[in-house]
């Protein structure tokens, strides 16, 4: 049966690259049992904000993927990579994503787009007392000034029924003066362009966040499955000119198809 931890989602449309790939780097709905061989795609709905700090919401439709054949994968999530090690307790691995940015109009006047961009990642997870905590940074490869953004999170699984999972989870996120700066900064031309003071972050925490996810099995191969989201900006990130507000909230529903 397919099952990592949980399945992401996100928008990607425009300088957001491949809507597939994009889609393989944020949200994950919640799966229910170890992982083995399998095969499973669906469709979902999420309502987003327009971008990090942002105020304005959108909804977008979004596939949802999670494929593991031995050690290979492509999962919502984590991108299309290997697991390079596999022990009883402890995954080690890499893969390839997409770093997202955000759409000219989608941001204020001036700002501009931010292409999203190839991301090679590695990452690390162990299982403890049913417990999962994972640890994983991304740097970009196309674009080098688009940095290195680390991610640690732990996540609780429990089985309420034989069909019906819940996952909560908390993570946090750091990126590194280079991320900080393309994503939240206010280089001269910006400045220029939108009015707003130059600003330039440094390396540190982006957010922190919670999650609850749910999976219900409506059948041997059809699921239906969640998420909601809050996070919360801090630091350098949430003192950018351009940025809105400081909480931000995220939700996702779909089915899913397990072949």
């Amino acid at each position: 049966m397919p099952c990592p931890n949980t399945l992401r989602c996100c928008p990607s449309l425009g300088p957001k690259g491949p809507l597939l790939l994009v889609v393989l780097l944020l949200w994950k709905l919640p799966a229910v049992a170890k992982e083995e061989d399998h095969v499973a795609v669906g469709i979902g709905s999420a309502a987003l904000p327009r971008f990090q700090g942002s105020e304005d919401y959108r909804a977008e439709p979004v596939p949802l993927v999670d494929i593991k054949q031995w050690r290979f994968f492509a999962k919502t999530g984590d991108g299309i990579g290997l697991n390079l090690y596999e022990g009883r307790r402890v995954t080690v691995g890499a893969s390839v994503s997409w770093m997202q940015g955000y759409d000219e109009d989608d941001v204020p006047e001036g700002i501009g787009e931010l292409d999203s961009e190839l991301g090679g990642r590695v990452f690390i997870s162990t299982e403890l007392y049913g417990i999962t905590a994972t640890v994983s940074g991304t740097q970009a490869l196309s674009e080098e000034e688009r940095g290195l953004i680390a991610t640690a999170r732990i996540a609780y699984p429990y089985q309420l029924t034989e069909r019906f999972l819940i996952v909560s989870s908390i993570a946090a996120n750091w990126g590194d003066e280079q991320y900080m700066n393309s994503y939240f900064g206010v280089d001269g031309t910006r400045a220029a362009n939108s009015g707003l003071p130059l600003y330039e972050p440094s390396a540190g925490f982006k957010d922190v966040s919670l999650r609850l996810a749910f999976r219900y099995e409506l059948s041997a191969d059809w699921g239906v499955g969640g998420a909601i989201e809050g996070s919360q900006l801090m630091n350098t990130a949430y003192d950018s000119p351009f940025v809105e507000t400081k909480t931000q909230a995220r939700a996702l529903v779909g089915v899913t198809y397990r072949f």
